[in-house]
């Protein structure tokens, strides 16, 4: 596992059109991947937190800290 340093956000509104799992799940594999620099896992962040709805990034929020934090 690759030791990140990345802020997440909580998501303010309004809701995006919805975040598939195999998206996310491909920034969960971008976390692992050491090429992969931190602005590019910051920008895939903010890219997944606004096609999301704030009920799912409230659950993906929490697996992703959960993630980081390990």
């Amino acid at each position: 596992m690759v030791q990140r340093i990345v802020k997440i956000p909580k998501h303010g509104g309004p809701d995006g059109v919805g975040l598939p799992r195999t998206a996310f799940d491909q920034l969960l594999i971008m976390l692992d991947d050491a090429t992969i620099k931190d602005a590019e896992i910051k920008q895939a962040i903010e890219l997944c937190l606004s096609a999301s709805t704030q009920s799912e990034w409230l659950d993906y929020r929490e697996e992703l800290l959960q993630r980081i934090e390990k």
